[in-house]
């Protein structure tokens, strides 16, 4: 009975589908010869068990390593020993694993597709889904589809190759393959796009209908079904076919390796437990002998198209020697063609070249073998992603791979043959281009997104939590870290989110049912604002545009010339003014406060309240005894829009953007966190080198205009006593520090400050609020405003977050911003006033 518990245990666990929770994905860049040459060596160390994904290249390119959590230190401190700087890419791959199972299950739940109309082109699925999708693309289109089985995998799985022709004998033909290493899910996926494709556009594309005129198309989806079918059964980052290898207990030959063109030179292993085994003959695995035997047989392809992810490259041959291909001007002229027309269509960056050149030595692979046999087209690509999903490129990217990936294979390579439809093609490229810049103008909705706040009852559900904001497929938008947490969630990812939660037994509940019903209710009120003549005028109630804020800060220039005057600091990234209104009775370089608001773009409260606090004091000077006091022996500078380009984005594209508009290189995310970008702490806990996040820090300490142009500014002035910089939302008033649990030097002297400006401000309406320091009441934040500025000897550094708690959060409805901007110029005025009795 003991031993058959003992088998069924076993059992169990060969079935069971292997789990990575824990595993890492770390980045390394080496800086020089000596550094590559280790990074090489590490491919030999078995010890740490590593799962290189993307290989060694060359001196400053990266190299992606899947390390287990077990030899996680180990291996760390390896890199750190011998000075080889690494960053995480992916901090938990179990977690992005976990959604995409919870997605693919979501999807399965829906009826069965019918048809290849009803099928789920935006998600992942298993080999059989694959299968059946073949077998209902060739029953609805018997005359121009046909199911051919070219041979058999190791574990006897049918090599299915799906035939598009119109009709005659051995014609020119274009060969496609996906899915060849197994793990690279969006190839396989993309292929099944590309199918449909060709049956929906054949007579309606001209090119496309040009060539099925006069070639045929095979295209073989899974052409290593068995490791496709391990993906899903059992280890999901399984990468050979599934051929034991005698006397050893590794699986598996690198089918990408397996060609007899340099078969086991350098660039492939003879050791059966590497990823890239060679196998022990050129053609030994059944899935290469199979498309050999096909191409051979069939004497008349004259493209092969093999496609791989990732990392974004079009390559041709050769890989397994530097010796250049006799048509490579030819090859590369096409390939720079192929990735201009790929990124016209969602600005994908890729790299091209010859493979031992763009990505690494590569010795018998299928390019190479294809071209010495007379293939002149033989090109691979490398798909999306550069790296941070890797081999987990999220479902939601799978119709764009797809589409910028037919824009490059489908017409470029045949110009030439068909010159005669080249006028067309144009003209369809350009009717697309035109609908594109048209999609790219309109405005994002977010119609069923709702704001989640979630309530972690400790730290483990916390770690949890953050574990989402890793989860980029899900494109969350955490509005507020302080506990309760709140995040937007799109409604795409409100099963996988809820579900997520459920699982952890993390309680939440929905504060924004819809964003869209807010932001729409929010445009009708902008809409009812008259024009305004002069300040008095001004619709102080209302949001308003960017060019409204210029014309508000012109007109009260203009009424109040010696009291007002506008100063412009800088440009920002895309070339708007940076203005600041200088609130002065005389005298020069006289002891000054700093007034900031907007920031973060969506805060549009805060560039409401900076209008009406403008308004204030060219209002009350004269007439309210505190602030006429400021002002005659004081200076106040107020920067209403901090972040231009993106205030001008939250108004004609996206509500919700956060950072600034500059483009980040190499990746399809823009902008920095401008309150993450100052040198204190600068990169740090509390911030992201991720560009893809809303708390990116950017690449250095003050890149951003935007920042420059204050620290330059407070630099030169050097009499700045007070430096209050607005955000919303949470009701907190908050001083240094935020990177660091270090007590500031005036800790005290700034928490009873603090606590009296609350006590103003509440005094109004009975508004709450918080204060304290940064890091010991919202949360961590490194490389903040005013961090830096009190490193800078600016003793009275505050930061206000306005309303409210989370009702609302970043969509304060407008008839707020009255009662927001009066109680906080209370608690402004008390900090003002305080700075004046204790200039130092």
């Amino acid at each position: 009975m003991r031993g058959l518990i003992a088998f069924t245990a076993l059992f169990v666990a060969v079935l069971a589908k292997e789990t990575f929770e824990g595993h890492q994905v770390l980045r390394i860049v080496p800086k020089n010869e000596a550094q590559l040459s280790l990074l090489k060596n590490l491919e030999e160390m078995t010890e740490f068990e590593m799962d290189i994904w993307m290989g060694v290249t060359g001196v400053s390119f990266p190299v992606d390593v899947r390390v287990p959590p077990h030899t996680l230190q180990s291996f760390k401190s390896y890199l750190e020993s011998h000075d080889l700087e690494y960053s995480i890419m992916i901090e938990d791959i179990q977690a992005i694993l976990d959604v995409e199972k919870e997605q693919m299950e979501s999807a399965a739940r829906v009826a069965e597709p019918r048809n290849t109309d009803s099928f789920d082109y935006s998600n992942y699925h298993t080999l059989s889904e694959i299968y059946s999708f073949q077998d209902m693309l060739v029953a609805e289109n018997p005359n121009f589809v046909s199911k051919m089985v070219i041979g058999q995998s190791y574990e006897g799985r049918p090599l299915n190759v799906l035939k598009f022709s119109t009709g005659g004998s051995n014609r020119p033909a274009i060969w496609i393959d996906t899915g060849i290493h197994s793990r690279e899910w969006v190839t396989q996926a993309s292929a099944l796009w590309f199918a449909k494709k060709i049956v929906t556009d054949y007579g309606k594309d001209t090119a496309l209908t040009a060539i099925l005129n006069n070639m045929d198309i095979f295209l073989e989806i899974a052409t290593n079904p068995d490791g496709y079918y391990l993906t899903h059964t059992k280890n999901r980052m399984w990468r050979k076919t599934r051929k034991p290898n005698p006397g050893y207990s590794c699986y598996g030959v690198d089918p990408n390796r397996n060609w007899n063109a340099g078969f086991g030179e350098p660039g492939a292993s003879s050791y059966p437990c590497s990823e890239t085994y060679r196998g022990p003959s050129a053609h030994s695995e059944s899935e290469v002998k199979s498309i050999v035997d096909f191409v051979q047989s069939h004497g008349n392809i004259k493209a092969f198209i093999s496609i791989h992810a990732y990392s974004q490259m079009l390559m041709y041959p050769y890989g397994y020697t530097k010796t250049a291909a006799k048509d490579q001007a030819e090859l590369h002229a096409l390939a720079q063609k192929a990735i201009t027309d790929l990124a016209s269509l969602y600005g994908t960056r890729y790299r091209y070249g010859s493979i031992i050149n763009t990505i690494y030595q590569a010795s018998g692979n299928t390019i190479d073998w294809t071209y010495e046999q007379g293939i002149k087209y033989s090109y691979t690509f490398e798909l999306r992603d550069t790296g941070y999903y890797g081999f987990l490129l999220p479902a939601r990217e799978i119709i764009p791979t797809a589409e910028e990936t037919w824009l490059i294979w489908l017409t470029p390579t045949f110009k030439k043959v068909y010159d005669s439809v080249y006028y067309s093609v144009i003209m369809k490229r350009l009717i697309t281009f035109v609908a594109l810049f048209a999609a790219v103008l309109s405005k994002e909705a977010f119609h069923g997104h709702q704001v989640f706040r979630i309530l972690p009852k400790d730290d483990v559900q916390l770690s949890l939590i953050k574990l989402l904001e890793d989860m980029l497929e899900l494109e969350l938008d955490f509005w507020r870290w302080v506990t309760p947490v709140d995040v937007r969630v799109p409604s795409h990812s409100l099963q996988a989110v809820k579900s997520y939660l459920e699982r952890h037994r993390i309680k939440y509940y929905t504060v924004i049912k819809d964003l869209q019903a807010l932001l729409d209710e929010e445009q009708k009120q902008m809409k009812l604002a008259t024009h305004a003549w002069n300040t008095d005028s001004f619709d102080y109630d209302n949001y308003h545009t960017l060019s409204d804020i210029y014309s508000f800060q012109d007109m009260l220039v203009a009424e109040k010339p010696n009291l007002v005057s506008k100063i412009v600091i800088g440009q920002s990234y895309e070339g708007r003014p940076l203005n600041v209104l200088k609130f002065s009775t005389g005298g020069s370089n006289r002891p000054a406060i700093w007034i900031d608001t907007g920031i973060h773009a969506r805060e549009w409260v805060t560039q409401a309240s900076g209008i009406l606090f403008a308004k204030k004091i060219v209002t009350d000077y004269g007439q309210d005894t505190a602030l006429t006091a400021i002002l005659n022996k004081m200076d106040i500078f107020l920067e209403i829009v901090v972040n231009p380009d993106g205030y001008q984005f939250t108004h004609t594209k996206n509500r919700m953007w956060r950072k600034n508009r500059r483009p980040n290189p190499g990746f399809s995310c823009v902008g920095v966190d401008l309150n993450r970008n100052w040198n204190a702490g600068f990169g740090g806990h509390g911030s992201s080198n991720n560009p893809c996040k809303d708390t990116y820090h950017g690449v250095k300490a003050h890149s951003e205009p935007e920042v420059r142009s204050i620290v330059d500014f407070v630099q030169s002035h050097g009499n700045i006593k007070a430096f209050i910089s607005i955000h919303s939302y949470s009701q907190m008033l908050l001083y240094p520090y935020g990177y660091t649990k270090t007590l500031a030097n005036d800790q005290k002297e700034l928490d009873r400050v603090a606590q009296q400006a609350v006590a103003a401000l509440t005094s109004l309406y009975g508004t709450p609020y918080r204060y304290g320091s940064i890091i010991t009441t919202i949360y961590q934040s490194s490389g903040g405003s005013i961090d830096w500025t009190y490193n800078q000897g600016i003793k009275y550094s505050y930061t206000f977050e306005l309303r409210d708690t989370g009702h609302f959060g970043f969509l304060l409805p407008a008839e707020q911003i009255g009662q927001t901007a009066n109680e906080t110029w209370l608690a402004l005025k008390v900090i003002m006033h305080y700075t004046l009795e204790h200039l130092y």
